[in-house]
């Protein structure tokens, strides 16, 4: 969620996450549960933009027009589309009936009242029944091994970005993708994005053999099994079953090998991990993950770092560069990130999906749940996580904009924050440390659930 790369599962989540807001289970997903679109962004080290869509989609960067209503912005944009090269009445006929849907407009503007941890986001999106699920389809699907043989992306990895992004296609979105595009134009914020998207979307439309009803998708505009933008359709659509048609709605090969051949145009690196667990040292210097250098894995080993299966890192490994991620802070799992993480956050820029994607990849594979076990932490509060960036900016450390998003900038202001203090520096936004931060402005701390 947040403007997302191509999933259902993030970008717009706002803006984040694009996919349908689904409504939170109340239990961990099973293999026909969707798992909720919002989850926590635990920023490692900024990565390159996703690939398919931004991962916040920049705002106009002119001052724009303010249409009176609907209809004026409406014939405004068929102008546009015919100088770009489309008949005025196939736009007109496709936009007929389109109105603004205010279900998007308050997706896109909205920031979640409470924020999950990490912990609990990987408890309820990784699961073995889950990995199982997805195992079972991707094995049953006799076009596998030629898109895993053409791309070079294991269909271990490809199980878990279905899961994740449309629970095997199950949850793909059903709000009309043009009507979702054509409320995000006109409200303005973001219009050249929206209208461009919009233009991609005609494009499928006119040139793709894609009937009007299939443009089906999240609130953001993400569509298919595999969530992926209009234009990500159009540049890294991928035909997997060989019928000349790219039909990511309903092909589950085609959907397949679109992932496939995003991820390998973003370098995927054949026969290496995403990431592997390990095991920190007593005394480790937490300053040193998420914000030191990479280092390779023989540099961290010297530190007295250990993967937590006991194994060994491959040949074609040793001369990468990894660095250490602490999604739960320091009572938590850690894993030592491999060049494919990042390229899987090409996929969608946020380091909880990374990790989600990954772990449910080594499911499908058959390899054991993590070795540490995720701590059992209660969600935070807009006023915990509001009231933090206000303290750390009073003391002055900087996190950025005051918006709640416990972010890169945020993180990195926790952390400084933590060693100027003598503690820890995870850069983790603990409940009980969101509530000394309450109390630092004044305020009165939350209580912790029972």
């Amino acid at each position: 969620m947040r403007f997302r790369a191509l999933s259902l599962f993030a970008v717009l989540t706002a803006c984040a996450s694009t996919g349908p807001q689904t409504p939170t289970p109340s239990t961990a997903p099973t293999a026909s549960t969707p798992v909720p679109q919002q989850h926590p962004e635990i920023s490692a080290p900024t990565a390159n933009a996703p690939a398919a869509t931004p991962a916040s989609p920049a705002t106009n960067p002119v001052p724009i027009t303010a249409y009176g209503d609907f209809d004026a912005w409406k014939q405004d944009f068929i102008k546009k589309a015919v100088m770009r090269g489309f008949d005025a009445g196939f736009v007109t006929a496709a936009l007929d009936g389109v109105q603004p849907l205010q279900s998007v407009k308050s997706a896109d503007n909205q920031q979640p009242e409470f924020s999950k941890p990490a912990s609990s986001y990987m408890r309820q999106a990784v699961s073995p029944a889950r990995a199982a699920a997805a195992r079972a389809r991707v094995e049953a699907n006799t076009n596998v091994p030629a898109i895993e043989a053409k791309y070079g992306v294991p269909k271990c990895l490809l199980g878990g970005i279905w899961s994740m992004e449309s629970d095997l296609g199950r949850v793909q979105g059903s709000t009309d993708v043009l009507a979702a595009l054509a409320t995000l134009a006109f409200d303005g914020r973001r219009r050249v994005w929206a209208e461009d998207q919009l233009i991609a979307a005609l494009t499928i439309l006119r040139d793709h053999k894609i009937p009007r009803e299939r443009l089906k998708g999240s609130w953001a505009g993400a569509m298919g099994q595999t969530q992926f933008m209009p234009d990500s359709y159009l540049r890294l659509g991928a035909d997997g079953d060989g019928d000349g048609i790219v039909d990511i709605w309903a092909s589950d090969s085609d959907a397949l090998a679109s992932s496939a051949n995003l991820l390998a145009k973003e370098g995927w690196k054949a026969g290496q991990e995403w990431a592997v667990e390990v095991i920190l040292p007593p005394g480790f210097d937490y300053y040193l993950a998420e914000t030191e250098k990479t280092k390779k894995p023989a540099d961290w080993q010297a530190l007295g770092v250990k993967r937590a299966d006991g194994g060994y890192f491959r040949p074609e490994e040793l001369n990468e560069n990894g660095i250490i991620l602490l999604p739960s802070g320091a009572n938590g799992p850690a894993f030592m990130a491999l060049p494919n993480h990042y390229v899987i956050r090409k996929y969608n820029n946020s380091t909880s999906y990374a990790l989600a994607v990954g772990l449910l990849a080594d499911g499908v594979c058959g390899k054991d749940s993590t070795v540490t076990p995720w701590p059992v932490e209660p969600p935070l509060s807009l006023d915990q996580r509001m009231k933090t960036q206000e303290a750390l900016k009073a003391a002055g450390f900087n996190p950025g904009t005051i918006d709640g998003v416990i972010g890169v900038g945020t993180r990195q202001a926790i952390r400084e924050w933590q060693k100027a203090n003598n503690e820890p520096a995870d850069g983790y936004l603990s409940f009980d440390l969101a509530n000394r931060f309450v109390v630092m402005q004044g305020g009165t701390p939350a209580v912790r659930p029972s």
